[in-house]
């Protein structure tokens, strides 16, 4: 191995990176052999790799108090600042409880606090010191920043703590370790699982333990007689939140079919091919723009402008600024860009400074979702025909945020969904509808039947 390191600069940064791996794995074994913390393949995954931001989603009894707190342990080694922060004092302790037993057997406690309520804090003869915080009054989560975060149950936390914790981090480059069980599948915690489980600016990484995964409580894993008699128990949504560790789509969700694992992919843009533009202008919300090419029946979306109180005039700019738009030949337009209201229109704006002469067609809004349904899974094939790179970000934030507004037995009441949330799924629509017609009512009803499945 070492002759093949030496024969390729490359090959010899990935042997040092694998050595390095080595190296932390072996500190991390060392530090957990005392409690004799032995990581399930989940955990193992969870634990490794230089993440800054881990999200850990499991189930019930899935491990994941224990796991965050071995987490923890192994960085202790080196001092430093870190915090346990929970819904509320109490739901801190199973953490700390396993670090300070672990550090007690090797003999590493300094000083140790531990009060029946409030914050404890603890001090190790190594020099680190780990503080408990309560998430209850966000705005008292302040101090010293921390080297690393344990944010437990996070799913009962609300979004203002995890950009104050995250903020928190920020002065040291430091950590966060997050886990919890998904309360509704709902809120930020969800979300961030689903935008976490694929490539993203944050540089954050999603894991999930299922209950089934923990063998010394369930020796049969997912056939053991226990999961399966709490499987005919739950209903299934129930089921794989509680247990699987996973997220079920909320009912109000408009496309409940997206899903990131299949439809989030790097699509680079193909210089051979060219380029067509999916436009839904707007001020105060946004103006959106996407990038769209196709590889035989499959609809890439290449990249995205999202841009906020500007006007046509910046948004041109910043697409002529793009690498793909000398593939650009044409797009579509939201009919409401040909009005005028006392100035030029978005079209003639377009027009004039591109010389792009934008196509445009009333849509309806049912007709654009019933059109973008139909490209997220080929019903012949039961693979997606719509892919969207990574790097738009607001469009696939938007998949998850465009809701209907009241649902009822799983079911939406009214067919519109609430208009917000929704600029760049609009313009798809658009350039769907627009590009291959409205929805043939047979289509319409296998798509249903998926949705219904």
């Amino acid at each position: 191995m070492n002759a093949w390191c030496n024969t390729s600069p490359r090959y010899g940064r990935q042997c040092a990176l694998a050595a390095i791996d080595a190296i932390v794995e072996r500190m991390r074994e060392a530090a957990w052999k005392p409690a004799g913390y032995v990581p399930t393949a989940d955990q193992r995954g969870a634990h490794g790799g230089p993440i800054r931001f881990k999200l850990v989603a499991g189930g019930e009894r899935a491990g994941k108090s224990r796991s965050a707190a071995m987490e923890l342990v192994w960085r202790l080694r080196v001092g430093g600042l870190y915090w346990i922060v929970g819904p509320d004092y109490e739901q801190c302790r199973p953490e700390l409880g396993y670090v300070v037993d672990l550090l007690a057997r090797v003999g590493d406690v300094e000083k140790l606090s531990m009060p029946a309520q409030g914050s404890c804090r603890l001090e190790t003869k190594t020099g680190a010191v780990v503080v408990t915080k309560s998430a209850m009054h966000p705005e008292k989560l302040a101090g010293e920043a921390p080297d690393g975060i344990l944010l437990c149950e996070a799913a009962q936390c609300g979004y203002e703590v995890f950009l104050r914790l995250r903020g928190r981090v920020a002065e040291k480059r430091g950590w966060m370790w997050i886990s919890g069980t998904f309360e509704g599948s709902r809120g930020w915690y969800a979300e961030k699982f689903r935008s976490w489980q694929v490539q993203n600016r944050e540089g954050g990484v999603a894991f999930s333990f299922p209950s089934w995964r923990s063998t010394a409580l369930f020796p049969l894993g997912e056939e053991d007689p226990e999961i399966r008699a709490l499987r005919a128990a739950y209903p299934e949504d129930l089921y794989r939140e509680r247990l699987g560790g996973t997220p079920c789509p909320p009912a109000s969700l408009v496309f409940r079919e997206f899903d990131p694992g299949a439809h989030v992919k790097e699509c680079p843009f193909d210089g051979s091919a060219k380029v067509e533009l999916a436009i839904d202008p707007g001020y105060a919300g946004a103006y959106a723009v996407l990038a769209i090419q196709r590889a035989g029946p499959v609809v890439k979306l290449v990249d995205e402008v999202y841009l906020h109180r500007k006007v046509a005039a910046e948004v041109i700019a910043e697409c002529k600024a793009r690498p793909w738009w000398r593939a650009v030949t044409g797009g579509v337009m939201d009919v409401a860009g040909a009005q005028h209201h006392a100035m030029p229109s978005h079209m003639e704006i377009w027009l004039a400074e591109t010389g792009l002469f934008l196509r445009s067609s009333r849509v309806g809004i049912l007709d654009g979702i019933d059109r973008l349904r139909t490209f997220l899974w080929d019903p012949a094939s039961d693979e997606p025909l719509l892919l969207v790179d990574p790097r738009c970000a607001k469009t696939i934030a938007e998949f998850g945020s465009y809701r209907y507004r009241d649902v009822q037995d799983g079911q939406p009441i009214h067919e519109a969904p609430i208009d917000r949330d929704n600029h760049a799924l609009k313009a798809l629509g658009y350039w769907l509808f627009n590009t291959f017609g409205p929805v043939k009512r047979e289509i319409r009803r296998s798509v249903e039947f998926r949705m219904a499945g």
